[in-house]
């Protein structure tokens, strides 16, 4: 966030669901029968960072992000098996997989990509959300 958005300074952020809106009649969000709330909310363009929801998954597993067949084999073939297991790679190699995970900010190359097969969703940060930006609240039972 702090190199994404300029006036970022350094809050907690607060995750959103940006699309498709979130299908709450669907299992998986939450423990059926567990109450909670929806909140719809409003927010300038410059204050939210906006991310490829499965892309983030090559950030929390430690994969490389590739966005061609080629590229992938082409990781594959100089890094190490096993990699995202087993702690950090050679300085050089590090550098690319970070540099990789970049991407997931790069919403078109994504979807041009080898990597979207279907429907993209997209996942939002905030740093704050004040009242005022509060569209709508919907409380609702899991199902």
């Amino acid at each position: 966030m702090q190199k994404q958005l300029p006036g970022y300074s350094g809050g907690y952020p607060v995750w959103l669901w940006h699309r498709p809106k979130p299908d709450l009649r669907r299992s998986g969000h939450l423990a059926k029968g567990s109450r909670a709330v929806l909140i719809e909310v409003l927010l300038p363009a410059d204050r939210i960072l906006l991310s490829d929801f499965d892309a983030w998954h090559c950030v929390l597993n430690r994969w490389f992000l590739y966005l061609s067949e080629k590229e992938e084999k082409f990781w594959e073939a100089g890094a190490p098996k096993d990699y995202h297991l087993h702690g950090r790679l050679p300085p050089e190699l590090e550098r690319e997989l970070k540099a990789s995970w970049e991407r997931i900010f790069d919403l078109k190359a994504i979807a041009g990509s080898d990597w979207t097969t279907g429907e993209q969703y997209i996942q939002a940060v905030a740093e704050e959300i004040y009242l005022f930006e509060v569209a709508r609240v919907k409380e609702f039972i899991a199902r």
